[in-house]
């Protein structure tokens, strides 16, 4: 009985990091591997930094999952899709989401000082921004936009790391990978746009309304272009501009087909990007 108490246990915090459910962590590593693929060096000297960013994407993510439910504890049991998260429910008590949290960013912090002075300093800054994001939704129609500043920080990251500064077309890629994260986030939204209006509860979803497919095709035909310029400006290779020809052609045959209305459908193309993820990484690392 004790052994499945602590299983049930292990499953609750499990839970409340959403590790049975990878796609936000996976959103947070896709524009640090972008990064990656543009440092000039051959890319097998970079093995070890591709793995670095990709426990240091799941583990704060997971550690944003908690700063946020424990900000918007209160909102989400008034939202069906999430009133039954571990601190919600009371599975987890909140000084036990604390505790766990203080675990994360200190493994958090031990992948961080991998890195040099400067980028170390970047990071940091990064951590007010964390925490601020659960609130945005309370003050502005764009918790998006704001998510997509924290979740592209892996870019500035990149660029400090190798670079010393924030160069051109890392700006750019930060850039891109913003309007990547308004496209699919405003997807994501669409799930609890009903809720999120009864409670008033602001998001691009509820600003954008019925024009919401408009407007994430006009954010994802941002983020392709940035894509293949970046490509383009780096191998002038005419191969590369009609692959992201097809990428936009092939998101919004997609786009056409999603229904905002139908919370499964919402959800299908949100985790869909992680496939566009790895595409466009392909992309960048191959050509």
């Amino acid at each position: 009985m004790l052994d499945k108490i602590f299983l049930l246990k292990i499953t609750y915090f499990l839970d409340l990091i959403r590790f049975f459910n990878p796609i936000g962590f996976m959103l947070l590593m896709w524009p640090c591997w972008f990064a990656l693929t543009l440092v000039p060096t051959n890319q097998s000297n970079l093995v070890i930094w591709y793995l670095l960013f990709f426990i240091g994407a799941f583990l704060m993510r997971s550690a944003g999952c908690i700063i946020n439910d424990l900000v918007d504890i209160e909102i989400d049991k008034k939202i069906q899709r999430t009133n039954n998260r571990s601190l919600t429910s009371k599975k987890i008590s909140i000084l036990e989401a604390i505790i766990f949290l203080i675990i994360l960013l200190a493994l958090g912090f031990i992948i961080l000082i991998q890195f040099n002075f400067k980028t170390i300093l970047a990071g940091i800054i990064s951590l007010p921004l964390i925490i601020l994001y659960p609130y945005m939704k309370r003050v502005t129609y764009f918790p998006q936009l704001f998510l997509g500043i924290v979740f592209s920080w892996g870019v500035i990251l990149v660029s400090i790391q190798f670079t010393e500064f924030f160069t051109l077309d890392f700006i750019i890629l930060y850039i891109g990978c913003i309007f990547w994260t308004l496209a699919y986030d405003t997807i994501y939204a669409y799930q609890d746009k009903n809720d999120d209006e009864i409670n008033n509860i602001k998001s691009t979803a509820v600003l954008f309304g019925n024009k919401g497919r408009i407007f994430v095709k006009f954010f994802y035909l941002i983020f392709f272009l940035i894509i293949g310029y970046i490509s383009w400006n780096n191998n002038k290779n005419v191969y590369s501009l009609s692959v992201i020809i097809m990428f936009i052609f092939g998101m919004n045959f997609l786009l056409n087909k999603w229904e905002p209305k139908l919370k499964k459908s919402a959800n299908f193309y949100f985790k869909f990007n992680n496939v566009i993820g790895f595409c466009c990484f392909l992309f960048l690392f191959v050509i």
